[in-house]
């Protein structure tokens, strides 16, 4: 899985395809979320989240984990000379942290990338890594429950793993729902919003 030959094309390809709408699902409860010490943000890419939860949190400590190299360097760019945020290049199941204690983990359009052997191991370890207390921001592609609205985001979906499996060697074919390894893990479903006829998802997680 490679996402570096994508990566100067992507935030143009994502307002061709999608507009304004994957943002909205990244943004849409960061200003309702208290405000954390340490973020994790997981498969970034090329960093529309991180720059306004930089601003949203100017105090807070930010780890930005991303398969590639080149989306990471987009991100940086958009924050250049930022002390706040600590930027690192690792396949995320492979990579050991010095320390956890993250009180927000986002996870924007990447758990996606997982299939159901692997996805339970992500959620997990990503579990590990935040707090007691923690909070989880996720937005994500899903398929509706029923009618055409299901037909339609099979076919959306489908063709986008399609895209991904050949441009950048993605192996998951199909789209698995990571609630049962986030209830695995003691975090609740709080809030939730979908958008375009049940394919766009963003819902905010809690540990209590």
């Amino acid at each position: 899985m490679n996402f570096d030959r994508l990566a100067p094309f992507y935030r143009a390809m994502e307002f061709v395809t999608a507009g304004r709408r994957l943002q909205c699902c990244r943004l849409a409860f960061l200003a309702e979320i208290p405000p954390p010490r340490r973020v994790l943000l997981a498969g970034e890419g090329h960093g529309r989240f991180l720059p306004e939860c930089a601003r949203r949190f100017p105090e807070a400590e930010i780890v930005v984990v991303d398969i590639s190299a080149r989306m990471l360097e987009i991100a940086r760019n958009k924050l250049p000379g930022s002390h706040q945020v600590e930027f690192v290049h690792a396949d995320f199941l492979k990579w050991k942290p010095a320390a956890g204690g993250f009180d927000l983990v986002a996870t924007n359009f990447f758990l996606d990338c997982f299939d159901g052997d692997a996805l339970p191991q992500v959620v997990a370890k990503l579990a590990r890594l935040a707090t007691p207390q923690a909070g989880w921001l996720l937005a994500d592609f899903e398929i509706a429950p029923h009618g055409i609205a299901r037909w339609r985001c099979r076919a959306i979906v489908g063709s986008l793993y399609a895209f991904f499996r050949i441009v950048c060697g993605l192996k998951t074919r199909a789209l698995i729902a990571p609630d049962p390894a986030l209830k695995l893990a003691g975090f609740h479903r709080h809030r939730r919003r979908t958008w375009e006829w049940g394919l766009l998802k963003s819902e905010w997680w809690r540990r209590e």
